[in-house]
C-alpha cells in the first residue's frame, strides 16, 4: 500500500497506481483533489473530503499522514514545498503554503516527516524531495530523533540549488 502526501496534479498518485495495489492521496487543497489530473469519471465523491475509486485509490483532504495512526504504508511519497518564505513590497510574508515550506524552507518537510512516522511500516519507505537551499542540518537532527536514515537516490542540479530526492528508512535494529 502506498501514499502520496500532496497530490497536486495526481501525476505521481497515478504512477504509485499503477504500482500499488491500494494507493491513499492527502492534499490540504480539495481543489488541488478535484482537478488532478486523474480525477475524472473514475472517481465519485463520498464525502466533500474524500474522493474514492472504486478499484483501491482514495483521494483525501487531510494534512499530510495525520488521518493514518498504523504502521500500515509500504511507500509515503511526497514533494513539498521547500522555497523559504518570501515577503512583499511592503515587508508582508506571502502566505502560500503550495509554494513555500516555512522560514527555512524544511518546516513543511520537517511536518510531513513527522506525520509519516506511526503511518510508515517498519521495512517501509519515504520517499521526499528536498532542497539544497533549505536547512539540511534540522533535517539531518530529526532523522536522528527518529532512529532514522537517509540516503539520496537522485539529484538534479539548477543553476541556484540542487534538487535531491531522498530515501528516508528506520534504522535496521
Amino acid at each position: 500500500m502506498a501514499l502520496e502526501i500532496g497530490v497536486g496534479s495526481g501525476i505521481t498518485t497515478e504512477s504509485l497506481f499503477a504500482n500499488f495495489e491500494y494507493v491513499i492521496g492527502t492534499d490540504l487543497v480539495l481543489e488541488s483533489l478535484r482537478s488532478s489530473k486523474q480525477n475524472d469519471s473514475k472517481y465519485h465523491r463520498n464525502t466533500d473530503k474524500l474522493l474514492k475509486h472504486v478499484n483501491g485509490l482514495e483521494l483525501i483532504c487531510a494534512d499530510a499522514a495525520s488521518p493514518f495512526r498504523r504502521c500500515v504504508f509500504d511507500l509515503i511519497v511526497s514533494n513539498p514545498p521547500y522555497l523559504s518564505d518570501d515577503y512583499d513590497s511592503g515587508g508582508k510574508r506571502i502566505n502560500d503554503g503550495e509554494i513555500y515550506g516555512g522560514t527555512n524552507g524544511i518546516e513543511m518537510t520537517l511536518h510531513i516527516i513527522q506525520s509519516s512516522v506511526l503511518s510508515l511500516k517498519r521495512e517501509g519507505s519515504l520517499l521526499i524531495v528536498v532542497s539544497s537551499l533549505s536547512n539540511m542540518p534540522r533535517l539531518d537532527e530529526l532523522l536522528r530523533q527518529l532512529n532514522m536514515t537517509m540516503k539520496i537516490i537522485i539529484e538534479k542540479k539548477l543553476f541556484f540549488e540542487t534538487l535531491s530526492v531522498v530515501e528516508i528508512n528506520f534504522k535496521s535494529m
